[in-house]
């Protein structure tokens, strides 16, 4: 059975309802949005993202960044969608999760109308209607109206991704031939770090944000080049000096810190540098590694660069998250074969015999 079918199946049941406590049986179903997705991925047999227990919107957002697209085009019937807060509450909702019913249709300029499955207060619980999304001049999507009697366009990051046929793991966010479920315990507290993430960086299967969030799954990731400035106090840029005369802050230096990471290569990252006025004037903070870096396939300027992950790991001090980039790194080596990887990486400073 698809999912598709298994909705308008427990559409059909007479008995629907609001409820945090998910739950259908043939008289019954009581759900929120996710506890809607967490029943139909138990009975589809997928993996629930980060291995949680009862994935909220937010991690299934999680899992949709990494492996999904923010583009109309490429938005389907039966595909997973969601948004999330940028700000969790400590409880209640987190974001919002939901499968298309259909494919959007254009009703206006940059503005699509779309057929969902989806559970909320106002309908009750499971219901079938449609929503309208929200493009940019690219077809990217940037926002939604989430309710007919709504006035304002919510403005957010957008992702969806088919949930059948897909080469990618709903459970970690990466390509399944590399799968790195359960190999570390995540962690539900909100890290005090934002990502700011180059586009050219989402679904490189080589990007480490999938590994950061296999840890901390409510960790906000940001995609873009141009950024809003955030709205955080004591806010703290994790780069290296450029010459330029900046405040110096030590990490941990204070317990209500908040760290900016900025995740591309080095020369992209200095473009979004200087794009966003408002990070230059941050004060800095940049770390001063023991040994070159272990993300062995993707060459390094010098013995003081890092992944995300390290960078990552480094300012939450979390030794499992550092240790886990070895197992991941040996893993693609295994795909790409010993002899490959001799033979194209022997010259790279942190090359691994």
């Amino acid at each position: 059975m698809n999912v598709l079918n298994l909705l308008e199946n427990w559409l059909q049941i007479s008995n629907k309802s609001f409820s945090r406590q998910a739950s259908v049986t043939a008289a019954e179903i009581a759900c929120d949005c996710s506890g809607l997705i967490n029943l139909a991925f138990e009975k589809l047999k997928l993996p629930f993202p980060y291995q949680l227990i009862r994935p909220k919107a937010v991690h299934y957002y999680a899992s949709l960044q990494e492996i999904g697209s923010n583009k109309i085009s490429q938005l389907n019937e039966g595909c997973l969608l969601a948004w999330r807060k940028d700000i969790l509450p400590k409880s209640g909702d987190t974001g919002h999760v939901l499968v298309t019913a259909g494919k959007p249709t254009l009703v206006a300029k940059d503005r699509y109308s779309i057929p969902v499955f989806d559970s909320t207060k106002a309908e009750g619980g499971l219901a079938k209607r449609y929503i309208d999304l929200y493009t940019d001049e690219k077809g990217t999507i940037i926002g939604v109206k989430f309710h007919k009697s709504e006035s304002k366009i919510k403005r957010t990051q957008i992702y969806h991704h088919s949930l059948v046929k897909t080469r990618y793991c709903f459970g970690c966010g990466l390509p399944k031939k590399v799968c790195n479920c359960g190999v570390i315990e995540p962690k539900l507290e909100s890290p005090p770090i934002i990502i700011l993430r180059h586009p050219g960086e989402r679904k490189r299967t080589l990007s480490t944000v999938s590994l950061i969030k296999q840890r901390y799954p409510n960790v906000l990731v940001k995609e873009g080049e141009l950024f809003s400035p955030l709205r955080k106090e004591h806010m703290v840029l994790l780069f290296p000096s450029d010459g330029l005369e900046h405040a110096e802050q030590s990490i941990k230096e204070s317990d209500d810190q908040f760290y900016i990471l900025l995740d591309a290569t080095w020369r992209k990252a200095k473009k979004i540098l200087h794009q966003n006025p408002w990070l230059q004037v941050l004060p800095r903070t940049s770390l001063r590694p023991a040994s070159a870096s272990q993300y062995l396939l993707r060459k390094v300027a010098d013995e003081q660069s890092l992944s995300s992950v390290e960078a990552f790991a480094a300012v939450m001090q979390d030794n499992p998250l550092a240790e886990m980039l070895g197992g991941y790194m040996q893993k693609h080596i295994e795909v790409m074969g010993e002899d490959i990887y001799q033979k194209n990486y022997k010259n790279h400073l942190n090359y691994r015999t």
